[in-house]
């Protein structure tokens, strides 16, 4: 089980139950901090969370807490509904993010590529190893596009895997991280794994309508792409510069 904890303002983990138990018990984390896990639909203190499940509680190894414990002052306020304390990634922010993905998934593609040709499809490698200049011949046509699905299927599922991975331990892209963005729902909370899926296959789209996903974020007030629209996520900043 992951847990997330809030410190100083900003989202901390994910820490696995042994760990969230450690810093419990140091101290880090106080019956006023806020947590989330799954799937609670939203953050809440330690106290009111072991307050709704006194099994949290016993799990910890901690007395019983008073529930609606004051929460810490100094925690900046974290769930995208509140909107004094968010700023959404605009549009430029995430050109550059996905930019910066594309290029990791382009390089693993063709590495990924090369090593599947070289095992599962040397020859036609080696036939397109042997195409030069833009003037094909209908053979070499032939050769070309039949693997065209077979390198569109690597670059499909790599991208399915890297945003499952990363969106759902992270929050985030490498990309994303790199420039301070988040992925949440509307509450707050973690994206499950379906709707990573769904959200990947409806961005996937967007090749389809000329980037039109994208050109829809300067005008929504929450700078929201048309896979935003539809799968009921935020993509935010880490903090206001």
């Amino acid at each position: 089980m992951q847990w997330y904890y809030a410190s100083d303002g900003e989202r901390q983990g994910p820490v696995n139950q042994a760990r969230f138990e450690q810093l419990v018990h140091a101290g880090t984390i106080t019956p006023a901090t806020l947590v989330w896990r799954k799937p609670m639909t939203g953050w809440q203190s330690l106290a009111d969370v072991c307050a709704a499940d006194p099994t949290v509680a016993e799990a910890l190894a901690l007395p019983p807490l008073p529930a609606s414990a004051p929460v810490e002052t100094e925690v900046a306020p974290l769930m995208p509904q509140e909107a004094a304390a968010v700023v959404y990634g605009g549009f430029w922010r995430r050109v550059a993010a996905r930019l910066i993905d594309g290029v990791i998934l382009w390089v693993a593609g063709q590495m990924l590529i090369g090593i599947l040709g070289v095992v599962f499809f040397r020859d036609t490698m080696m036939a397109l190893q042997q195409i030069k200049g833009p003037n094909l011949t209908p053979e070499e046509f032939k050769i070309f596009f039949s693997f065209l699905p077979i390198a569109a299927g690597v670059y499909l599922g790599l991208g399915l895997v890297y945003d499952c991975f990363f969106l759902q331990r992270f929050a985030a892209t490498p990309g994303k991280r790199a420039l301070g963005l988040r992925v949440y729902r509307k509450d707050g909370s973690m994206l499950s794994l379906g709707r990573i899926i769904g959200r990947y296959l409806a961005f996937s789209l967007n090749g389809i309508t000329l980037g039109i996903s994208f050109l829809v974020i300067p005008l929504d007030e929450e700078k929201r792409s048309l896979h935003d629209h539809l799968c009921d996520t935020r993509v935010v900043r880490k903090r206001a510069d």
